[in-house]
């Protein structure tokens, strides 16, 4: 896709981490909106340029039910390491989804896939002749390992934040999916398969507050996601399908077609995240790049952290963990 307009502006960004009551947790971005044609549909990416010289590009995917806004404050992060950075809302979600959490009528996998890959050569257009890397987020793991699976020659490096573990009940979830969109329709809504994909989760919190908890220790960034209306929304019956199906290829080591085995990858999560399954599902997600081929997967976990390990209290941990790893892959 070509880059249609860029727009320098100046904005004032507020993290989900900030009590929204106290301006002095508000922070000056500057940043360039580029806005894309995508699929017939107009979205505004982000895009974050270092003031000096630019090590590397870095393309950010966020997960399910959330939006790209929540990541100011890691890309300004990367920014100022030297890095320049590259967000946008996923197809189905951000202020300008025509409908939140609707893809399309067939093939919502795959435009999933492209937006990624879209946004990927348009860090490469915005920061070239230097190292790209592909940071994903939860459900954005799940796209970028299935881009991993016919783009890795476009990579320099990988990172897989908070990874959902592939599930042994994911082709149940299809089967009993389908029948469910026989009687509701595609573009219905069903609470059955909003608790198959997350009800189970704050079952790991003891004592959860909120039924949110999961997400993360920081009780600040909990009730700025539930407030949020941006985040939080269910998919429809066919988002859910088309979230299955990423599932189902990025465990599918064949389908990955391997032309830099020595690409380093990197697995971060909290010790509590759910969404890993575990250890053994943790371990799972690895190995399975392993089998695939790829030669150089690493892995790190921080404890007393859940999902979003962006915008736990100790998150500048984490930040400055990612900013060593570029640093050491560039």
């Amino acid at each position: 896709m070509s880059l249609v307009e860029r727009i320098i502006f100046c904005s004032y960004g507020q993290n989900t981490c900030h009590n929204l009551s106290d301006p002095s947790s508000f922070e000056l971005y500057y940043t360039e909106l580029s806005e894309r044609n995508f699929h017939n549909m107009n979205s505004f990416d982000t895009i974050y340029r270092p003031e000096g010289e630019v090590k590397g590009a870095v393309a950010i995917v966020h997960g399910m039910s959330e939006h790209q806004k929540r990541y100011r404050d890691f890309a300004e992060y990367l920014k100022n390491r030297g890095y320049g950075a590259v967000t946008y809302d996923l197809p189905g979600h951000g202020e300008h989804a025509e409908e939140l959490g609707w893809f399309k009528e067939s093939g919502g996998a795959d435009m999933l896939i492209d937006s990624a890959v879209d946004r990927l050569r348009e860090a490469r257009e915005t920061f070239p002749d230097v190292p790209l890397f592909l940071f994903g987020h939860s459900m954005g793991t799940m796209i970028s390992r299935c881009l991993l699976q016919d783009h890795d020659q476009e990579l320099d490096g990988l990172i897989l934040s908070g990874a959902p573990c592939w599930q042994k009940a994911a082709d149940g979830g299809i089967a009993a999916g389908k029948v469910i969109r026989f009687f509701k329709g595609k573009k219905g809504h069903s609470r059955f398969m909003d608790q198959a994909v997350t009800g189970s989760f704050n079952k790991c919190v003891k004592n959860p507050r909120t039924q949110s908890d999961w997400l993360s220790c920081n009780t600040a960034n909990v009730d700025a996601y539930l407030a949020d209306p941006l985040c939080g929304f269910p998919f429809t019956i066919q988002g859910y399908l088309d979230e299955m199906e990423l599932m189902k290829r990025m465990h599918n080591v064949s389908g990955y077609h391997v032309t830099k085995p020595d690409l380093p990858i990197w697995f971060i999560s909290g010790e509590g995240d759910p969404c890993r399954g575990g250890d053994e599902g943790f371990n799972d997600s690895i190995s399975t790049l392993r089998r695939a081929g790829y030669q150089d997967v690493d892995a790190k976990l921080w404890p007393n952290m859940r999902h979003e390990i962006l915008n736990e209290t100790d998150r500048m941990q984490v930040f400055e963990a990612v900013g060593n790893w570029l640093d050491e892959h560039c």
